[in-house]
């Protein structure tokens, strides 16, 4: 049952109902994590929750990510990964401009084609401020310090030529080193930029990270973060609620896991992401219980199919009749994944294999 298909879904009211629950605004939780073991439907309730969200009564903007997917497992090896998937998912572009702006600044290696004149006003900033000065330049021109990439005066000196360049800021900036240095001639080389020649090189999409040690990754990834919730923020302003599906959290690479855990979820608490639902299934989810949210969580399980679910799924849902259910019940337990796999075999084949040897 991994395929999803409305019109095979059978139970899960009471979990269905559940989610309807946490997605009004009065309700206080905003986080439901389903444990199940394999084949008990997961994955299908799962997709009935983002149908559900797809309703025109509802129409909440919804991300839905399966830790199991091929496709995407490779975006998602690391926090930005994860964070450009949940983006993309999201469909909301407009309000995600704080996050691509975190982003340029992380993962932009390169001023651009045509702007070789920029490095060498990089080259100047190194020489002449240090990294007090450098904030302090930052600060007149309305740049957040903290936002520019690295943490040494050769990396925030090429972020900060970088997001100028970005933002048609140039101009501003050599204006503000000519301020604090006038002895400095700021516009020596400029002239082909001021003529037009320079133009920014648009991040890649897959850009790396650009961190040259642990300290300055885990940076990068913090301000990614911070912007991510800032933006969901503003979309939760207009758009509420917003729902994120994570399904097979056990598959989750150990950055997604952490991510998860110890940047999501802890956030659920803070007023600007009150209308933020999430949940989270797996054959083995996160302890969370030494989380502050905890109030905000619902923790459930999925139950084996009892017998008029079972008479419903074969007869009304698969058409197949004549069966021992009896039989079915005590064989599969009552696990939708063997149900599933039963009811498979009973359909009749629109070919016969053995019509291939009848010549023969």
């Amino acid at each position: 049952m991994s395929s999803f298909d409305d019109s095979l879904f059978v139970d899960r009211v009471k979990k269905l109902k559940g989610f309807e629950k946490l997605l009004q605004p009065q309700t206080r939780q905003s986080v439901m994590v389903i444990e199940a073991a394999p084949d008990m439907g997961k994955t299908w309730l799962v997709g009935k929750m983002r149908q559900l969200c797809q309703n025109p009564t509802i129409n909440a903007p919804v991300a839905h990510i399966d830790f199991r997917n091929p496709r995407e497992i490779h975006e998602i090896q690391d926090v930005l990964g994860l964070v450009r998937l949940l983006r993309n998912k999201l469909d909301s572009d407009a309000y995600f401009e704080p996050l691509n702006d975190a982003i340029s600044n992380f993962t932009v290696s390169d001023l651009g084609s045509g702007t070789r004149e920029l490095a060498g006003l990089r080259q100047k900033i190194e020489n002449f401020f240090n990294l007090d000065e450098l904030q302090g330049l930052c600060f007149d021109l309305g740049i957040v310090y903290d936002n520019l990439a690295g943490d040494t005066l050769f990396a925030k000196s090429r972020s900060l030529a970088a997001y100028c360049l970005r933002r048609d800021m140039v101009k501003l900036l050599v204006d503000a080193c000519t301020a604090v240095r006038p002895e400095v001639d700021w516009r020596e080389g400029l002239d082909d930029f001021w003529a037009g020649a320079g133009t920014a090189v648009a991040p890649s999409d897959n850009a790396p990270l650009r961190a040259d040690s642990e300290m300055e990754r885990r940076h990068a990834e913090r301000q990614i973060s911070n912007a991510f919730f800032t933006s969901m923020a503003a979309v939760l302003v207009d758009k509420q609620p917003v729902v994120l599906l994570f399904d097979a959290h056990e598959a989750a690479p150990p950055e997604a896991q952490r991510w998860l855990r110890d940047e999501l979820l802890p956030r659920l608490g803070d007023e600007p992401l009150k209308d933020l639902v999430v949940i989270l299934t797996g054959r083995k989810t996160p302890d969370l219980t030494d989380l502050a949210i905890k109030s905000l969580i619902v923790e459930t399980d999925l139950a084996p199919f009892v017998e008029a679910d079972i008479r419903e799924y074969f007869e009304e849902r698969r058409h197949i009749t004549d069966l021992d259910i009896r039989t079915i019940i005590l064989t599969s337990g009552g696990v939708p994944g063997a149900l599933a796999m039963m009811a498979d075999h009973a359909m009749p084949t629109a070919v016969d294999d053995d019509d291939f040897f009848s010549d023969l």
